[in-house]
């Protein structure tokens, strides 16, 4: 890419990017569907951006991208920026992507929009983890293989059943049935309970059409669009087994029901609660107009899909791993059909591989031209010319080969993180569902998936800096083991390196703030100047163990103490935890305890502020200031060194706070933490040897 001059910096709809911030970003706007406003055009064509459309047809998608400046090459071109398909795509035309190229699908995306897969995944999770836990589809059977079972469970329970394709959309192919003898068992077909309790609007049943983009599957990341579509059948609803073959009346498809001479369509974008297709908000505020929990509805949504991708998530990883060259190479938007039933439970019918974006209304095109533009800036298209295929200049310097293997995985978590956070800045009326606070309990298992298929340092990287970037709680007892940790690290280091970082004083000036909390006393002896560097730091790494057993007999004390850790069902996952506590470096460490330390405003969980008679007692003012530092044994080399003196020892820190709240922005805050020791402190016994 040639190099950015000022006046790219001033051009309209780019955002930068990267870690210098020296990426153009290009985004994108909705209302250019029919302004064809030239200033918006000029950078995609400054930058010669291109596209191609294969196997599919889609206006909307055209008529977006030639109105922000791209133009279209042909279907077996090389030279495009975006690749839309509507098909799933072979491995060599993944594996031949460049790094500033994207596709609309990631492999193996048929896990969950083959309905006889979504299925099976599903399944499979609630063997696993429970059946309540992914009770997210009605019962189902996969004929002919499970015609057995279905005939059992048909026999005790005879109601009505539906019968779907495989491999189908649109409504093609479906029906419902009363008996088995009516189902034919010459092909693949699924049969699944039919739920005959909907939630009715006016008599009329209805689904929802949401759209969730996934930008990785490692790790996962998705986004749900914070508008969709409320879908209506064309005839009242009735039970009744006599009009069980009307489709009109039990099937909610557009496809379908368009064909109904009952069919109303609405011709105001301006008027989302009339005819029958509705904005899912205009759905919303008609529940909650009838007394309906739409906040407890729309969580349970967010459950269900975050369920239904994670029971593929292994798959498409995978996948992932073995046929994309670049992390940001995919995307995808699915397209979600949820029924919910008379006791606002939400069922998932199916997912889509590539959801309609016909217009045939003026509300169609007012929700999906906003959010295919919302979509195309967040997944971000650098403007980089196809047909200059250079390295990014964030790729500069040194050469990967030179780094070892931790420095990679390192990179690697941050880049991820980094792309995160200039994802959800980019993110318009997306929602972030994954990851959030509230996920670290309730879907644990993606995490312990996540540690199985990556590299355990990559792990402890990804880990350490998701409490950044969607802060979980941290219980206490979880800290002081995170601090103790971190303490054998700071002890095994003064016991493995003979040119130590860190002056031994820094030592003897933390044990003897840190002792002066423990419950019961603790001799220290400063070993004498006189001493070889190597046997100071051998008598203090001995003494600093000594402290480590005492302050974890005080954190088992702890535990006994109390009947429940509070707030636990707020905390991390217990075993994700461990074993992030087992495999984590010193710095990853690190990262946690600062990071709960500054959202405690208080470090002395792992100091304590234990003050008796025999302890002179200090001010609040010199509980709060002692009680904010503790890492002051070492500073890594790519951060700020100086020199240590005997008054002071100072640290800049740089904390990227990336919080993941819809409505809050992103925190940048640069921190000097000075430490100084505390006038009254336990007097150390000089080692005359």
């Amino acid at each position: 890419i040639r190099s950015h001059t000022c006046c790219d910096r001033k051009l309209p709809c780019v955002a930068w990017s990267g870690v210098s911030k020296r990426i153009p970003v290009l985004l994108f706007c909705a209302e250019a569907i029919v302004s064809k406003d030239v200033a918006i055009r000029s950078v995609g064509e400054k930058y010669n951006l291109a596209f191609k459309i294969v196997r599919t047809e889609s206006r909307l998608v055209r008529g977006i991208l030639v109105n922000h400046g791209f133009h279209e090459v042909h279907p077996n071109s090389n030279d495009f920026n975006l690749m839309w398909t509507g098909s799933h795509l072979k491995p060599y035309l993944l594996r031949s992507l460049q790094d500033f190229q994207k596709v609309n699908h990631f492999p193996r995306s048929f896990e969950l929009t083959r309905k006889d897969r979504l299925y099976k995944n599903i399944q499979r999770m609630q063997q696993t983890h429970g059946f309540q836990n992914f009770h997210i589809v009605p019962q189902t059977f996969v004929l002919p293989a499970e015609y057995q079972e279905f005939s059992s469970s048909f026999s005790k329970d005879k109601g009505a059943w539906i019968i779907k394709p495989v491999a189908s959309s649109r409504g093609r192919g479906i029906y419902l049935v009363s008996s088995p003898s009516q189902i034919p068992l010459d092909e693949n077909i699924l049969v699944s309970r039919y739920i005959s309790n909907p939630l009715l609007i006016d008599g009329f049943k209805f689904d929802v059409r949401l759209y969730v983009l996934v930008t990785s599957y490692d790790p996962l990341l998705i986004y749900l669009y914070e508008e969709g579509l409320a879908r209506f059948a064309t005839v009242k609803y009735d039970h009744a087994t006599a009009n069980i073959k009307n489709q009109f009346m039990h099937l909610t498809n557009y496809s379908v029901n368009k064909k109904s001479s009952d069919y109303v369509s609405c011709d105001d974008p301006e008027v989302e609660d009339y005819g029958n297709k509705w904005s899912m908000s205009a759905m919303l505020r008609y529940l909650r107009q009838e007394g309906k929990d739409t906040t407890l509805l729309m969580g349970q949504i967010e459950d269900l899909i975050v369920k239904a991708l994670l029971s593929a998530e292994i798959h498409i990883a995978t996948a992932c791993k073995m046929f994309v060259p670049h992390r940001c190479n995919c995307f995808e938007l699915y397209g979600f059909d949820v029924l919910i039933d008379s006791n606002l439970k939400p069922w998932l019918l199916e997912v889509n591989l590539s959801p309609s974006l016909a217009c045939d209304a003026p509300l169609d095109l007012k929700i999906k031209a906003s959010m295919i533009s919302d979509m195309f800036s967040l997944v971000g298209f650098v403007c980089q010319d196809p047909l200059l295929r250079q390295p990014r200049p964030d790729r500069a310097g040194i050469d990967s080969r030179m780094k070892n293997p931790t420095q990679k995985l390192q990179d690697k978590a941050l880049s991820l993180l980094r792309r995160a956070q200039e994802e959800y800045d980019r993110r318009g009326g997306f929602v972030r569902i994954f990851p959030t606070p509230d996920t670290w309990e309730l879907y644990s298992v993606a995490f312990i998936i996540l540690f199985c298929v990556v590299p355990s340092a990559l792990f402890c990287s990804l880990i350490s800096w998701l409490f950044v970037l969607v802060p979980p709680s941290c219980s206490k007892v979880q800290a002081r083991m995170a601090f103790s940790s971190y303490l054998h690290r700071v002890q095994l280091r003064l016991l493995a390196e003979s040119r130590a970082n860190m002056g031994p004083e820094l030592v003897v000036r933390f044990l003897k703030r840190a002792s002066s909390n423990l419950r019961q006393d603790m001799c220290l002896e400063e070993p004498s100047r006189l001493l070889c560097l190597s046997d100071r730091q051998r008598i203090l790494s001995h003494q600093l163990g000594n402290f480590i057993q005492l302050y974890n007999q005080e954190t088992k004390q702890m535990v006994e103490s109390l009947d429940k850790i509070p707030n636990e069902d707020r905390c991390i996952n217990s075993n994700v935890f461990q074993e992030f506590i087992l495999e984590a470096s010193e710095s990853d460490l690190e990262e946690v305890l600062m990071f709960y330390t500054q959202k405690n405003k208080s470090a002395s969980v792992f100091l304590g502020t234990k003050c008796d008679s025999s302890r002179v007692k200090r001010t609040s003012d010199e509980n709060r200031e002692s009680e904010r530092h503790f890492f002051i044994f070492y500073v890594p080399s790519h951060q700020l060194r100086m020199k240590y003196d005997t008054a002071h020892v100072i640290k800049e820190c740089f904390n990227n706070r990336w919080w993941s709240e819809r409505n809050s922005s992103p925190k940048n805050e640069k921190s000097v933490i000075i430490y100084s020791p505390p006038c009254h402190s336990k007097p150390i016994k000089q080692n005359p040897n």
